[in-house]
């Protein structure tokens, strides 16, 4: 059921331990412990109670690190956080921070002849809200999303919003960026984590948002092109002036 606890932590899940590094630091009354075998650090962020939980690349992991957490301790809501690939024609850049209105399987469904199909094609929902059937799109509190967008547009960080894809297989090519944003209209970027993440919020009906920071675009693969560590560090100051909004 729903946390109604304003005591309650604010959990903040990345993927990888560098991709929170600065939050860590950041973090007041820091402890060290571990969610279901995995890295976390409990404190005070900016006066407020966080956990900060890195989950492990892809759905599997964040699906796991963040059941873990909300079957051992409530928490008051979630922020997914990380980097993440922009796709052509989003109008993000390296370094543009992005908010999710919905995070997307991009690949949850079936190849067939005829081209891909969805899990809404096949028939098999992966989670009713109540009698609702949600299919791969798990759509985020809008209310909640516009508070997070002013914060950020308040504090003045260019941010853009829209549905994020969530993949298994990141898109390493031009071809692959393009079919996919087709795939899903007005996609903006791509991760490996943010659907698992908000579709187990969904099931413990807790508060989500994914916020990521674009490191690279969508195109044939060059890594001398990206921009890892900066772009980490700006989704985990943006982590920052959205935690301090939450309420």
């Amino acid at each position: 059921m729903p946390i109604d606890r304003p005591d309650a932590p604010l959990a903040l899940v990345c993927s990888v331990p560098f991709e929170c590094e600065r939050l860590r630091a950041a973090l007041a009354d820091v402890r060290e412990v571990r969610i279901g075998r995995k890295p976390a650090w409990t404190g005070r962020l900016d006066g407020a109670a966080v956990v900060l939980l890195a989950g492990g690349m892809g759905k599997t992991n964040a699906a796991h690190a963040l059941t873990a957490l909300l079957e051992t301790q409530p928490v008051r809501g979630v922020i997914g956080f990380g980097i993440a690939g922009a796709y052509p024609g989003s109008g993000l850049s390296l370094g543009s921070v992005a908010l999710a209105t919905a995070a997307i399987y991009g690949d949850e469904g079936v190849q067939t002849p005829s081209g891909w199909m969805d899990t809404e094609g096949i028939g098999i929902p992966l989670w009713r809200d109540g009698e609702a059937p949600v299919f791969n799109t798990f759509a985020l509190d809008a209310a909640r999303v516009e508070q997070a967008r002013a914060a950020l547009a308040g504090a003045g960080v260019d941010v853009r919003t829209g549905p994020f894809v969530t993949v298994s297989c990141c898109s390493g090519t031009t071809t692959l960026g393009q079919a996919m944003a087709e795939r899903v209209r007005g996609a903006l970027c791509e991760g490996m984590e943010g659907a698992a993440l908000a579709h187990v919020a969904a099931i413990y009906q807790v508060p989500l948002l994914e916020l990521r920071a674009v490191s690279n675009l969508v195109e044939d693969r060059d890594m001398t092109r990206w921009r890892i560590r900066d772009a980490a560090e700006t989704a985990q100051d943006a982590v920052r002036i959205v935690a301090r909004a939450w309420d």
